[in-house]
């Protein structure tokens, strides 16, 4: 086999890998919500304990047959990906609020600061988030990562459309998505420090070349 067909099959076994991420059906009905919520709740509570992670535990853990894990979710990358798209998306709602409720008179100083206090706050009360990062860096799971810095560079986009932040001398969006993807390297550095006993010194620097990196763009 060729490398160039070699190459190929890899995309096409990445495709079909991905298309398997899907719940199995739309969770219309009560019932089903709620069976769905119970398997995510599962989930996220043996990745915060550390256990692993498999289809059989995720129904032991939530008190239901492991039939009803595979009726919503065909394999865990599944559920990973729903339960990380949920918790990424309750992170954005946060910045999309502490932007929407800034008043003219703060500095996007003062805003970096409020949002960076948001996502703390959600770590803390999600470790489990910290494990799915992780998770990410698979190659099944990475597209969705990207689809949520993508959803998140929206938002920074959208305001300094709104010629808030006094964005200037750049792309608004190359900027946007930039900055969303160095916000996804705090985070790493935020959880990495927890796992080394409390360093807090690479936090700490990714987060200065975060504010570095946006103060290229905007003005006090």
């Amino acid at each position: 086999m060729s490398f160039v067909n070699s190459r190929r099959g890899y995309r096409e076994q990445i495709l079909s890998e991905t298309l398997l991420l899907d719940t199995r059906i739309e969770p219309r009905q009560a019932r089903a919500q709620r069976r769905i919520a119970d398997i995510l709740r599962a989930t996220e509570t043996l990745l915060a304990a550390g256990e692993k992670v498999t289809t059989s535990a995720i129904a032991v853990q939530a008190r239901i047959p492991v039939g009803s894990v595979y009726r919503y979710f065909p394999n865990v990358f599944s559920i990973y990906r729903t339960l990380f798209e949920k918790l990424n998306g309750e992170l954005r709602a946060r910045i999309f609020a502490v932007m929407q409720n800034a008043d003219d008179e703060k500095t996007w100083e003062m805003l970096s600061e409020e949002i960076l206090a948001q996502a703390i706050d959600l770590y803390r009360q999600h470790p489990a988030y910290g494990n799915l990062l992780q998770m990410m860096a698979d190659p099944m799971l990475q597209k969705v990562r990207q689809e949520c810095v993508d959803e998140t560079s929206k938002i920074f986009a959208a305001r300094w459309r709104a010629g808030k932040d006094g964005f200037h001398n750049g792309d608004i969006d190359l900027v946007a998505q930039t900055a969303s993807k160095l916000f996804t390297f705090v985070e790493q550095a935020y959880f990495e420090q927890l796992r080394i006993g409390g360093n807090a010194s690479p936090f700490l620097e990714m987060v200065k070349t975060l504010r570095a990196y946006l103060s290229l763009y905007l003005s006090t």
